[in-house]
């Protein structure tokens, strides 16, 4: 019996860059479902060296992808400031999280004071 598995539908080659010099890059990633029923959220931490610092993984229940997103970057930024780094580089493939720093109007009001 020969198996064969389903082709790929895209192939990107992605490459991290480490931050400067006594900075942490945080990369977070958010999900959900496509009716909302299970979203969740999640970063990994590394210095300038890639050397893993830390790394969180939050099940949000239901929730939408943006607020999946979102969250992921709150707590990234909440965990870097708790432990005392304040050089940080977030870095987020949404582009609503990077529109959400410039402007709250995107801001889901259960985030907005966190």
């Amino acid at each position: 019996m020969n198996i064969k598995p389903p082709k790929a539908p895209i192939i990107k080659e992605i490459i991290w860059l480490p931050p400067l010099q006594s900075w942490i890059k945080i990369n977070t990633d958010g999900a959900s479902t496509k009716n909302s029923i299970k979203a969740s959220a999640g970063g990994i931490f590394r210095n300038s060296e890639g050397v893993f610092l830390g790394c969180f993984a939050k099940f949000l229940w239901r929730e939408n992808a943006l607020f999946a997103e979102l969250t992921a970057a709150v707590i990234a930024i909440e965990t870097t400031f708790s432990k005392g780094y304040f050089n940080i580089w977030l870095e987020s493939y949404s582009q609503l999280v990077i529109q959400a720093f410039s402007s709250n109007k995107v801001v889901p009001w259960t985030l907005r004071n966190r």
